[in-house]
């Protein structure tokens, strides 16, 4: 990263009872609970957003030979499921993709997509894009997990009269989840349709780091799906300005060094006020890793006189020529003793 971005803007918990020691798992009680519900994806849609708690039931049903939408994706010599699952060139885009920031690998390069618990959706995405997968469960309330993997579809919907066996296209998708995930669930091989063979490749997965701790002084932490974008607040920018502090020995992700910032920003102001004598405080700020090209570069802290709700999170990355920026750990706290606006 250039060093121009580098620069900033501006100059008791309860005690708990004693616990019975050793505390034991009940297993009585657990095999007495109603078995887990697990669901996969569909494979014959491009994007997919569930009803909560509903069901998927992939049922095998005749097509029309319509045309389906184009796939991104190479299409192997031959077409065949056999030749597509043994592609090294469609694994390597698994096995080299970057896992982002905020996430750890549960499994790499599986021949099977999720079947697991609280499926919240499915993308189809131009590119085999880990970055972009975990943008859109960052923005995903309550999504944990991310499945991103390659499917090979028929390029008609297939019919068994007039198209049994269409020639293939290969699709990336991508689905997000409510709960974290582990390589066993990766089992969903495929299905067929007709006499044509669904089958995956290049199967990641990843799970959602925790959320940061509290700050002393501020509520929060609030999830945010990207960073901060705030409008004029009736013709007023209650926007302070940022500090960015790149990663170092010293300094990694933590929000209690924007916490800092914050306050003082509050102290700078008041030592340089309006010409009336006012001041803006600092009350709200978000915090989150700033990444280049998959790599996370440092802790960038945007501040601000007036909380902002999520909804107006919808910063989540930018291109400067073919540098990628990416937006993870998101999240916003807002100054525990704010003036009211």
């Amino acid at each position: 990263m250039r060093s121009a971005c580098v620069f900033s803007a501006l100059v008791a918990i309860a005690a708990a009872a004693p616990a019975p020691a050793p505390q034991l798992i009940d297993i009585a009680g657990v095999d007495a609970a109603p078995d887990p519900v697990f669901v996969s994806a569909p494979f014959d849609v491009t994007s997919d957003t569930p009803l909560e708690k509903r069901e998927l039931t992939l049922v095998k049903r005749d097509g029309d030979c319509a045309p389906q939408p184009a796939g991104s994706g190479p299409v192997p010599t031959p077409d065949t499921a056999a030749a597509f699952k043994a592609d090294s060139g469609l694994q390597a885009l698994a096995t080299n993709a970057p896992t982002p920031d905020g996430y750890s690998q549960a499994f790499s390069n599986k021949d099977g997509s999720l079947s697991a618990s609280k499926y919240m959706g499915l993308h189809t995405l131009t590119s085999f894009d880990t970055l972009g997968c975990a943008s859109l469960c960052d923005q995903a309330n309550g999504c944990e997990a991310f499945n991103m993997y390659i499917e090979r579809d028929p390029s008609l919907s297939p019919n068994a009269e007039d198209c049994p066996n269409p020639a293939s296209l290969t699709n990336f998708k991508c689905t997000l989840w409510g709960a974290p995930v582990v390589a066993e669930q990766a089992r969903n091989k495929g299905q067929w349709r007709d006499s044509f063979e669904v089958v995956i490749t290049g199967s990641n997965g990843c799970n959602k780091a925790s959320p940061p701790d509290p700050v002393d002084g501020f509520t929060g932490p609030t999830a945010l799906g990207g960073a901060i974008n705030a409008p004029l607040d009736n013709g007023k920018n209650t926007y302070l300005g940022y500090k960015y502090f790149p990663f170092s020995q010293t300094q990694g992700y933590d929000p209690a060094t924007c916490a800092t910032a914050c306050k003082d920003q509050t102290g700078y102001n008041s030592r340089h006020p309006n010409a009336d004598g006012s001041y803006a405080t600092c009350s709200f700020f978000n915090s989150y890793v700033l990444s280049q090209n998959a790599i996370p570069q440092g802790l960038y802290c945007s501040l601000y006189s007036k909380t902002w709700a999520p909804s107006y999170a919808t910063n989540h990355g930018q291109f400067r020529g073919s540098d990628r920026f990416t937006v993870s750990r998101s999240y916003s706290y807002v100054l525990a003793d704010a003036p009211v606006s």
